[in-house]
């Protein structure tokens, strides 16, 4: 079945641009989506990280006496900074507290201060100013590449690149979609079989990459893409284009006199759980708390649907409700950025969601990496000479390194966070040297490996065994091996485990049915006779069993010379 295609012309304008817009931006690609998919389970991992966090999540708060706590421990809390509560849930017990101190008496420069509010501890703040562990957060700050100079515009600016990318694909294999997608093969010239990994994995994945490519360029772009809007439509004042999605936001605060005494927040709180039942209230934010004009949002999520969040605020000193967001009854304008960041963060639908998320994500990376691949193979011809031939295959190479190279240094952290002490001070700063430290030795190592097939066994091999080493590391630091976690009801420290421990054994299994390094596999000549059942191949010490042959016969059509690594 074959679609109308596009002019001439126009093909080639398109798939040139496709072309370099692809390899421009594709290890910074692979590079979002890789910890991006690891990212989506940032807050279940938590419990895993943090031995100290593996206990029972609290029903039911006091946020009074756990402000009056915070308080009695930082004598000089800034009350007219924003001060914000995240409430405990299953993935995190711990009552999360983020606010500012001043840093003199003269009630004007402040400084940042986080911390927790041990519930099961008599309500004992603890200040936090160099975190105990910082892993998932790490992880997800490189997915939009936080950790470089203006990292998350970088990032908006790859999502819209990719985007670009993915509308210009689609048009340049329209004409043979169908056609190529059913005729998908791993056999014959390597340039084949990552044009056909390529695009079919490119077509498969097409509608979850659209709504990364539209969501990440709009967060990372979010504040070039007010602008326009903000100077046309509402005089330049951006907090008015927010206040159109986040009625709270229009609320304001003017610094009033002091209260002679402290106003509740547990009685709105009680309130938003009443009237709201069935949904999880995940902040709470104070504005000028202790002043005339205090204000109080409560921030809520069903986290089951696209659109289920909602916000309520408060007036301190007399407990009326000022704004509303009710989750039930959203506008349109009120519903975009509800789920806009919903399709973007896979908060909704649950666990199976964020594992097809994950899965999707993936493939999303392997179709990365195929087309770095094709745009390698398709320039080993004559029309290019040797020199440009050999810079050709060190981009290739530097390529693969930087995205393969994710792999293990992913693993080396999550071992890097039970190998160092959780009472050493400032162990995350040692935690993430030793991830970007190994992440520099990986790629550097990557760089001495020309042949590709070798390149790619190396790091899965390196990753398969470091991979294993994760569940080992966390069973002898903690004694929480996963059988005992699961047997506790611990599900996200177990899952984590096993997770990990599948995924060793994945890799390393992939690497022994992989064929060593040598030429392409050749295509497959009809009517040749298949391999007698029974026989065994032995060429020094190489021992292949008939199955393990047949199989890999079968799937990739190799020869028996390939298989034996000749």
């Amino acid at each position: 079945m074959k679609l109308k295609g596009l002019p001439q012309r126009v093909y080639n304008v398109y798939f040139h641009t496709h072309t370099v817009a692809g390899i421009a931006i594709s290890f910074g690609l692979f590079i979002i989506f890789y910890c991006g998919a690891f990212s989506l389970f940032r807050d279940d991992i938590y419990r895993w990280e943090n031995p100290e966090a593996r206990f029972e999540t609290p029903r039911t708060v006091d946020l009074d006496r756990a402000m009056a706590a915070i308080q009695a421990a930082e004598p000089g809390l800034a009350e007219t900074a924003q001060l914000t509560f995240r409430l405990p849930d299953e993935k995190n017990p711990y009552l999360r507290f983020f606010g500012a101190v001043y840093r003199d008496d003269s009630c004007e420069k402040t400084k940042r201060i986080r911390g927790v509010v041990k519930t099961e501890e008599n309500y004992a703040f603890t200040n936090y100013e160099n975190p105990k562990t910082t892993l998932s957060n790490t992880i997800y700050r490189l997915h939009y590449l936080g950790q470089l100079p203006a990292g998350l515009y970088l990032s908006g600016f790859i999502a819209v690149f990719f985007l670009f990318a993915s509308v210009t694909g689609v048009m340049i294999h329209w004409r043979n979609i169908v056609t190529k997608f059913y005729a998908f093969t791993v056999r014959g010239k390597w340039k084949q079989i990552w044009a056909n990994a390529h695009t079919v994995l490119g077509m498969i994945g097409l509608p979850f990459q659209i709504i990364y490519a539209v969501t990440g360029a709009l967060f990372g772009l979010l504040f070039l893409l007010l602008l326009p809007s903000a100077f046309v439509l509402f005089g330049g004042d951006t907090n008015k284009v927010l206040a159109t999605v986040r009625p709270d936001a229009a609320l304001s605060t003017d610094k009033n006199a002091p209260f002679s005494a402290y106003p509740s927040i547990q009685a709105p709180y009680q309130h938003t759980v009443a009237t709201f039942p069935g949904y999880h209230i995940t902040s709470v934010r104070l504005r000028n708390y202790g002043r005339e004009d205090g204000l109080m949002t409560i921030n809520l999520d069903d986290e089951q649907t696209i659109s289920g969040t909602g916000d309520i605020s408060y007036a301190l000193s007399t407990g009326e409700v000022l704004g509303k967001t009710d989750p039930r009854h959203k506008t349109y304008t009120q519903s975009v950025l509800s789920a806009v960041t919903k399709l973007h963060f896979a908060s909704f639908g649950g666990l199976l969601l964020r594992i097809i998320y994950f899965v999707l994500a993936m493939i999303t990376c392997f179709m990365i990496l195929s087309g770095v691949l094709l745009w390698r193979a398709a320039r080993d011809n004559k029309r290019y000479t040797d020199r440009q031939k050999r810079f050709h295959h060190r981009v290739t190479k530097g390529y693969l390194a930087i995205c393969l190279g994710l792999f293990p240094a992913t693993a080396l952290i999550f071992i890097a966070n039970k190998a160092i002490p959780l009472h050493w001070m400032g162990r995350a700063t040692y935690v993430n040297a030793i991830f970007f430290l190994g992440r520099l030795g990986l790629f550097a190592a990557g760089l001495f490996w020309n042949d590709f097939r070798r390149l790619n066994k190396n790091y899965l091999r390196i990753g398969g065994v470091l991979a294993l080493l994760v569940p080992l590391a966390n069973g002898l630091v903690t004694g929480d091996w996963f059988w005992r976690a699961f047997a506790r009801q611990q599900w996200y420290v177990g899952s984590v485990d096993l997770a990990w421990l599948m995924t060793g054994l994945a890799a390393l299994t992939l690497v022994w049915l992989l064929p060593s390094a040598g030429a392409a596999p050749p295509p497959r000549q009809r009517g040749a006779a298949a391999p007698k059942r029974g026989t065994t191949s032995v060429r020094g010490r190489h021992k292949v069993a008939p199955t393990v042959y047949q199989r890999c016969s079968t799937w990739f059509g190799w020869s028996k010379s390939e298989v034996l690594g000749d």
